[in-house]
């Protein structure tokens, strides 16, 4: 008897952290450009789940470090990347990013959760930010244009 009593105990505290009102960090978004998934890496947030609140820093020298933890994923000129959250975003908060370099920065415009990557080959970093109702999160990702 008491050892079922801990298997169902053990499977609630389980339940507890896997399902999202007790997350106590943003989702992460699915990135992809067809059937390709696109690595992510996650930087700074502030979360308020249900059983807590934090801000977690995450100490990167700049957004190229972030997003080097992932080699750039090759895609065609024009392509179009989907970027998507399982718990959609406040709407109008997801703001794009996209570096060449320290010097060469600007905003992206994200239409029906998309962006386009440029004709021009290369390699592009990109910065996404959200906003939540418990909070905000940024990730970093890159891709090669062919």
């Amino acid at each position: 008897k008491k050892i079922s009593v801990l298997i169902i105990i053990g499977l609630i505290m389980i339940g507890i952290f896997i399902f999202d009102p007790f997350r106590s960090e943003p989702p992460t978004p699915n990135v992809t450009i067809g059937d390709v998934e696109i690595p992510t890496t996650q930087g700074s947030y502030c979360w308020e789940g249900l059983l807590s609140a934090q801000c977690v820093d995450k100490a990167y020298t700049s957004l190229f470090d972030m997003a080097s933890t992932h080699k750039p994923t090759v895609v065609s000129p024009n392509e179009k990347i989907k970027i998507e959250f399982k718990k959609k975003p406040i709407a109008g908060t997801m703001k794009v990013e996209q570096w060449v370099d320290e010097d060469n920065i600007q905003k992206v415009e994200v239409k029906n959760g998309s962006i386009v990557v440029p004709k021009e080959k290369g390699v592009y970093v990109y910065s996404v930010v959200s906003d939540w109702k418990q909070g905000d999160g940024n990730y970093a990702f890159s891709v090669e244009v062919k």
